[in-house]
Formats: C-alpha cells, sequence, structure tokens
C-alpha cells in the first residue's frame, strides 16, 4: 500500500474554491495543456486594454493541480499580460508554501498554461 499523502488546509480550501474554475465562451485568449503526470490544465482570460480583466481556469486534476491553477489565476487577474508573463512556478510554491515536493509539478503545469492562454491572445490577428 503506498503511501498517504497529507493535504494541507489551504490547499484543499484552494481546490474548492469556485471563484476562478470554470470555463469561458468568447475568450481572448485560452489554452490547454497536459502534465507529464497527465493532468490537464485549461486557461480563459479576457484581456481588455492590455489587462486580464476576467479569467478561468479548469482542471479535472488533482487537489495539488487545482490550488496551483487558483493561485496563478489570482495572480494574473487585474495584471497587465506583460505583469502575468513574470508569474513564475516558484512564486505560486512560495504561495502555497506547504505544497508537497511530489507536486511541485503542478505549479509548473498552471503557470505554463496561463502563459500560453496569454500567447494564444498575443498571436491572434
Amino acid at each position: 500500500m503506498g503511501k498517504e499523502i497529507i493535504i494541507p488546509s489551504n490547499i484543499l480550501k484552494l481546490s474548492q474554491d469556485e471563484a476562478y474554475f470554470g470555463r469561458m465562451n468568447d475568450a481572448s485568449g485560452s489554452a490547454y495543456m497536459r502534465g507529464l503526470c497527465g493532468d490537464e490544465m485549461e486557461f480563459y482570460l479576457v484581456i481588455e486594454n492590455n489587462v486580464i480583466t476576467q479569467i478561468k481556469y479548469h482542471t479535472e486534476g488533482c487537489v495539488f493541480t487545482k490550488a496551483c491553477g487558483a493561485i496563478a489565476a489570482r495572480f494574473a487577474l487585474n495584471k497587465s499580460f506583460n505583469e502575468a508573463l513574470r508569474i513564475s512556478p516558484q512564486q505560486v510554491i512560495e504561495e502555497l508554501k506547504n505544497l508537497p515536493q511530489n507536486y511541485l509539478h503542478c505549479s509548473i503545469l498552471a503557470v505554463s498554461a496561463l502563459h500560453k492562454a496569454i500567447a494564444d491572445y498575443l498571436l491572434k490577428p
């Protein structure tokens, strides 16, 4: 039997927070990525005057992936796309404080999907 994973309360709470969770129609930019672990992450952005005014993420991944998506979304909301492109996986890890070592890759998936959604916006004709 495998080792039981203890989920810190702050991560559990974030994973259940619906504020940024969901999908969006007619987004300015969107992206989908699958991590090496198999978790999938989607980001949807509305960008007005170069500022992210609305943001949603969607995943059916683990609680750690959900928490990382929520933090990345929180960090990016009301930021210019240039500021949002400076969000790093390390910032997500530091905000979560006690993300288990085996789940640090979830922060990379979340931030990469966010950056890819911004790229989608920037590359639209």
